[in-house]
């Protein structure tokens, strides 16, 4: 396996989801098909998609509105980005043996390269970059496009 190429070029895709609890598999959904079509390997595919439904989730019980899901790879990392309407800070939180919950940054902490967060006229997003994605040599690789799972127009950003 070689690396990704560095031409520069972008692969891009985004989508708006409902905030309900479907929306976590149409993420993962999304993310894997994504992922798959850039030819990147399993498993960094598994650990972005366990980072998107951390922060899909995360999104849904802290905000009310739409979620907006950007996913791209540039020079042989991947982006993550999960944007929500909520202003509130992610408080990443030790995790408690006992909890059921407040995982999701740890987990994405320990998945990613990085992570972080930052406002927008909207509310907020919350990203996580996983680097140096290795793909097969000529593998064929999706153009850039975005996409509307919930078919509702996306921000002009």
């Amino acid at each position: 396996m070689s690396e990704a190429p560095s031409t520069g070029r972008v692969r891009q895709l985004a989508t708006r989801l409902p905030p309900a609890t479907t929306s976590a598999a149409a993420a993962r959904d999304f993310v894997t098909a994504a992922l798959r079509s850039w030819a990147v390997g399993d498993d960094l595919v598994c650990d972005v998609v366990l980072a998107t439904s951390e922060l899909v989730t995360n999104a849904i019980e802290h905000s009310a509105g739409h979620i907006r899901l950007e996913l791209s790879l540039t020079g042989g990392r991947v982006l993550l980005r999960v944007g929500d309407d909520a202003t509130t800070t992610p408080v990443r939180k030790p995790p408690d043996l006992m909890s059921e919950r407040s995982r999701g940054l740890t987990i994405v902490a320990a998945l990613s390269e990085s992570w972080g967060h930052e406002p927008d006229h909207v509310g907020k997003w919350v990203w996580a970059e996983f680097g140096q994605v290795s793909v097969p040599s000529g593998a064929p690789v999706a153009a850039t496009h975005r996409e509307s799972a919930a078919s509702l127009p996306l921000d002009n950003q």
